[in-house]
């Protein structure tokens, strides 16, 4: 019964979110003169795109190398396994709906190196916080010395001002998330203890694993207390987004546009918040907040924005996805987080370190 409610809801939310990438996408394409857009795609520089492609691989590894350094205190990871796990993530992120990418990286890694699988989901939740600090920085970059704007509208002044208010909310929200994070660790026992006593009162055999899962969650988040291993992690993740706004600068050179790179800023804040929208690989969403971005901020028509924002979509994703979906049969894996999840007869030679 518990089993058929879950598949139900599952099928809800991939249904709502395939259905919802076909709206936006209609939106996208809405007065769109196609002739136009193909024009754009066929006369875009090719080495140009070879480079943001070669530049967006790049990325992936250099999320693969800061990984490694958020689980260090987990327990040791293969580079090969890490590398694996993330290439088969994206892969996910790229082609499923709802984002169940990033529950099959955490999975597959957790699998292949013996890591619990709730340190490795925390980690996550690590580098998601991580990134989200270095976007508003780049972001409040951008606010303290925009590029010139000479065709910005009076409704461009006001999405504007409403980015501007988006990054504040976000900005807040973060330094409260990340501090609640903090108290955690501090009240660690009193927190786990407060949290499992209920689950205990339902039934008595659960409260111990509960709080095992609980204290391996929270070890996925203890490179937060390292602040040497913190700061290596900070300035990887500087690293990771200026050779992603290097991805982007290339992608707009090939459609001969050149802007100030404060401007790539600002549309990759748009990016993020496009990618909230839980489409496979952000499908619609995306597309969408590059074309606005471009056209609303910098008058760029209509349909060259429109063919940059399938173009950079592309960069970002297909690759990645390409790649995955050559390792997958390879390696004997699957893009099914419950197919993941079910025990392997294989026995990793690398056993994790105890923190």
């Amino acid at each position: 019964m518990l089993s058929s409610h879950i598949m139900a809801q599952r099928g809800f939310r991939v249904v709502f979110s395939l259905v919802l990438t076909v709206v936006l996408l209609a939106v996208f394409f809405w007065n769109v003169d196609f002739a136009e857009v193909g024009s754009a795609l066929t006369h875009a520089r090719t080495g140009l795109l070879l480079g943001a492609i070669a530049a967006a691989l790049f990325s992936y590894w250099l999320r693969v190398v800061r990984w490694q350094q958020i689980l260090r205190p987990v327990g040791r990871t293969r580079h090969s396994s890490a590398l694996l796990a993330t290439v088969v993530g994206y892969t996910g992120i790229t082609l499923l709906p709802a984002r169940l990418g990033d529950l099959i990286r955490p999975v597959v890694l957790s699998k292949r190196d013996q890591l619990p699988t709730s340190a490795t989901l925390a980690s996550i939740l690590t580098e998601r916080v991580i990134d989200l600090w270095t976007i508003v920085l780049f972001f409040f970059v951008f606010l303290v010395a925009p590029p010139p704007m000479p065709h910005l509208s009076a409704d461009g002044v006001g999405t504007l001002n409403l980015l501007r208010l988006s990054g504040w909310i976000i900005g807040a929200g973060l330094v409260v998330g990340t501090t609640i994070l903090f108290g955690l660790f501090r009240y660690q026992e009193r927190f786990i203890t407060l949290v499992t006593a209920p689950i205990g009162r339902i039934k008595a055999s659960w409260q111990v694993p509960f709080a095992a899962f609980l204290n391996h969650f929270l070890d996925g988040l203890r490179i937060l207390q390292r602040p040497r291993d913190l700061l290596m992690v900070m300035l990887s993740s500087m690293f990771i987004w200026v050779v992603i706004v290097l991805q982007l600068i290339l992608t707009l050179k090939a459609f001969n546009l050149d802007l100030p790179i404060r401007s790539a800023f600002l549309l990759i804040m748009m990016t993020v918040i496009g990618l909230l929208v839980p489409t496979p690989g952000g499908a619609g969403g995306f597309h969408a907040m590059v074309q606005i971005g471009l056209t609303t901020f910098f008058g760029v028509d209509h349909n060259l924005a429109t063919g940059i924002a399938i173009a950079y979509h592309a960069v970002c994703f297909y690759p990645i996805a390409l790649i995955g979906l050559v390792c997958i049969p390879l390696f004997g894996l699957s893009l099914s987080p419950e197919k993941l999840a079910q025990p392997s007869h294989h026995r990793s030679t690398t056993r994790p370190n105890t923190p």
